[in-house]
């Protein structure tokens, strides 16, 4: 990677202190997710021995012709090949059935259960996941999202890296990546998440894998919907829907606006966003059906501001730098439709337009505007077959991320900027990145070779181009870059076994390679310079390129169900960002993106339910654990030799005691632990562990027709960090790179439905 100072050399520091919780409470956790993870193994043998008395089941049910009336819109297929539509427990069962046929790492989180508490982020839904970093950074919008350490080397307050953000299976991110603001869990019914390369189904460029996330319908939201929210900080959160079928079933519609407001947990860290989502579907016969989506959100917020440690163990609440405002709005158009040519062949084809601007750091002197508007393809093509005897299922995807039109422009100004004044601001130069694209041409087939014996394979033919041009220059410069084309071509293949030992649990194994590109904007200032002093620049960068093993076993058995997944990454060419000048109250970030030399990722992701009791007069207990480990590291450096790949946890593990009573009462009491871990690449300084309880009660009427909740949180106001930005080199000095978590908070909600208003049209 690229320096920035004279290089020295630290040895790397082995000694290991958790200093989170009491030693007793680490103790117990500690023989607690060594019974409840290794037992279960220990019983598997003994699934073998019981697995000959039940028919196997072939996961990936047949399609039968429907005769008669037309299928209703329930089901127009959401995401994939299969029609699924409905959330219920059922068909979040359905959903995992279908993600089963890939033998590698995946979850499937129900919105419903997300919502039974605060549901501000996608840390909320995201959290005890085995896998997966989500933390929002300033408690509000801002979300550090990586899986498998995707994104590792970016920065926060702008766009989420590594991973591939679909909505109804159609792709959000483009070559730009995906602005972290649009973040939250506003009308989604469920959330699909496939880890690393395991989202080769869903034409996934990233080392992360793809994010998909699922919009209710008028079938799995009817009637009427109205929640209340309000809580700590200034928390208040406002929403309506409204969903229902008309023309006797055969269409469907649902939308919903929600209005949030949050005055923060360190001052002058204010939001508010308004999001507006609807769709629209339709079955014109029992093969045709096609459905329509918008999404629309507008808001601003001011990030929270760095610290140090000392700061954050006496005075979290201060905000010594306030980065400006961040006015943004986003809006999405999607159509998909899907043939059904026969019994066993389908063809579904979306599009969507997104046009996403930001506006970075106003009432600022140094502040930029970000312009971009995609139009993304997709067309799948997916059939079943027999070959002697043996099921066979083929997808063929032809996916394209386009950005038709994008630029960054980068100002200065003589008073502190806004909308109003723009005669007071100065451009110093603009970049345009229109043309650029990834095309993903990918052939998949999943078969079964022998009785419990799956067969994965397939590959992708990966097109990048990255168009980028400095132009606009307050002053010329010949002697400084102003134009880079990377222009590339990648095949990608993809292996992998999975054995059924019975009908509930599953071996599995891959092989696989990803490409991650550079979005656009890491071009900038590669060889150095800022564009607010006249030296701004563009320089090489090349498309990072994992090759990933992975093994694993999932399933239920008896009490428990859970899964285990080990991997290992060798990455070329890792893209990692250096934050080469901090922001401040009157000047912006300067950030400088390189290619690392050879790096490993390589870890745990383990996550275990289990069943204490069930009793239908006492109710229910439940147990649910997930564990991540993780070892970023280079392999041998010339500077850095095989220091750590900071800013991300070493090991992550969250818990949960579920109690469920048959009347609709609800309780959880919650630890969320992580360890220290280093935020400078020559691994001088680190950020602390820490551990926090959470306690959530509520209570959900059997009618289904209301429910509320109380949902309090770091029960101990504990002062701990959430994340932090990574440095080249700190020389071991505290310095101001670290976000503060929220202290003790209290959120309360209530829903109230009517299922029957609007219902049938």
């Amino acid at each position: 990677m690229r320096k920035y100072d004279k290089p020295s050399f630290y040895k790397m520091q082995n000694s290991f202190r958790v200093n989170a919780t009491p030693m007793a409470l680490v103790r117990a956790t500690r023989l607690m997710t060594a019974v409840c993870f290794l037992y279960p193994l220990h019983l598997v043998g003994d699934a073998c021995a019981q697995q000959t008395s039940k028919p196997q089941d072939k996961s990936v049910p047949r399609r039968v012709k429907k005769i008669g009336k037309p299928a209703s819109s329930a089901l127009i297929a959401a995401s994939g090949a299969e029609q699924i539509q409905v959330t219920s427990s059922g068909s979040i069962r359905a959903v995992e059935r279908r993600l089963r046929r890939n033998p590698g790492n995946f979850t499937v989180i129900d919105s419903k259960d997300v919502e039974k508490g605060r549901a501000a982020t996608l840390e909320d839904a995201l959290a005890f996941q085995p896998g997966i970093f989500a933390q929002a950074t300033t408690g509000s919008t801002g979300n550090k999202i990586s899986i498998r350490g995707s994104g590792a080397g970016s920065f926060y307050g702008g766009y989420s890296l590594g991973m591939k953000y679909l909505v109804d299976g159609l792709a959000v991110s483009g070559v730009g990546g995906f602005q972290e603001d649009r973040l939250n869990n506003t009308g989604y019914q469920r959330t699909e998440v496939l880890y690393g390369a395991n989202a080769f189904d869903y034409a996934a460029t990233a080392l992360g894998g793809g994010i998909n996330f699922v919009t209710h319908t008028g079938v799995s939201a009817p009637g009427s919907m109205v929640h209340f929210e309000a809580g700590s900080y200034g928390t208040l959160k406002e929403q309506v829907s409204q969903g229902g079928t008309f023309d006797h079933s055969k269409g469907d519609y649902y939308v919903t606006a929600a209005r949030t407001n949050r005055q923060g947990f360190q001052t002058a860290t204010a939001m508010h966003r308004t999001d507006v989502v609807a769709n629209l579907g339709y079955r014109f016969t029992d093969k045709l059906a096609a459905r329509l989506l918008f999404r629309w959100d507008e808001g601003a917020g001011h990030f929270g501001g760095l610290l140090t440690k000392d700061q954050i163990k006496h005075s979290p609440t201060i905000n010594p730098n306030d980065w400006g405002n961040r006015p943004t709005h986003s809006t999405m158009l999607g159509f998909k439709t899907d043939y059904i040519f026969d019994d066993e062949s389908k063809l579904e084809y979306g599009v969507t337009w997104n046009n996403y601007p930001l506006f970075n750091a106003t009432h600022t002197y140094q502040f930029n505007l970000w312009r971009s508007t995609d139009v993304n393809n997709s067309l799948k093509y997916n059939r079943k077959d027999h070959f002697f005897g043996h099921d066979s299922d083929t997808n063929i995807i032809l996916s394209d991320v386009h950005m038709v039109a994008g630029d960054s422009r980068y100002y200065t100004s003589t008073g502190l900027s806004t909308e109003n004044n723009r005669d007071t601001w100065t451009l110093r130069d603009r970049v345009k990145y229109a043309g650029s694209h990834d095309l993903v041409f990918s052939v998949g087939n999943n078969s079964r070779l022998f009785d419990k014996l799956w067969l994965t394979s397939g590959f992708s033919v990966i097109w990048i181009d990255r168009n980028i041009r400095l132009v606009d220059r307050l002053v010329p410069a010949d002697n400084l870059q102003s134009r880079e084309h990377y222009n590339n071509v990648f095949i990608t293949p993809r292996f992998g076994l999975r054995y059924e030992i019975n009908r509930n649990i599953d071996l599995f194994t891959n092989f696989s390679r990803t490409i991650d590109p550079p979005v656009t904007w890491q071009y900038h200032n590669v060889q150095g310079g800022s564009p607010y002093n006249n030296t701004g620049s563009v320089g090489p960068l090349k498309a990072q390129r994992a090759n990933t093993v992975e093994v694993g076993i999932r399933g239920k058995l008896g009490r428990f169900e859970g899964s285990l997944a080990l991997y290992r990454s060798w990455v070329r060419d890792e893209l990692l960002t250096v934050v080469v000048t901090r922001a401040t109250n009157t000047t912006a970030e300067i950030t400088a993106t390189s290619n690392a030399s050879p790096t490993v990722h390589q870890g745990i992701e383990a996550g275990l339910n289990t069943s204490l009791f069930n009793s239908k007069q006492y109710g229910s207990l439940g147990f649910r654990q997930a564990l991540t480990v993780n070892d970023f590291h280079y392999m041998h450096d010339a500077t850095l030799g095989t220091n750590k790949i900071p800013s991300l946890p070493i090991w992550m593990y969250q818990a949960v005691l579920q109690y469920k009573h048959p009347i609709g009462l609800y309780a959880d009491f919650d630890f969320r632990a992580s360890s220290s871990y280093y935020v400078d690449y020559t691994n001088t300084v680190k950020a602390p562990s820490y551990g926090i309880f959470g306690l959530k009660i509520g209570y959900e009427d059997p009618s289904k027709t209301w429910s509320t909740f109380l949902d309090l949180r770091n029960l101990a106001n504990k002062h701990y960090v959430t994340a932090a930005y990574q440095s080249y080199n700190l020389g071991g000095k505290d310095a101001a790179v670290f976000y503060p978590g929220d202290g003790l908070s209290v959120f309360g909600g209530v829903t109230v439905h009517f299922p029957h208003v609007g219902s049938s049209l």
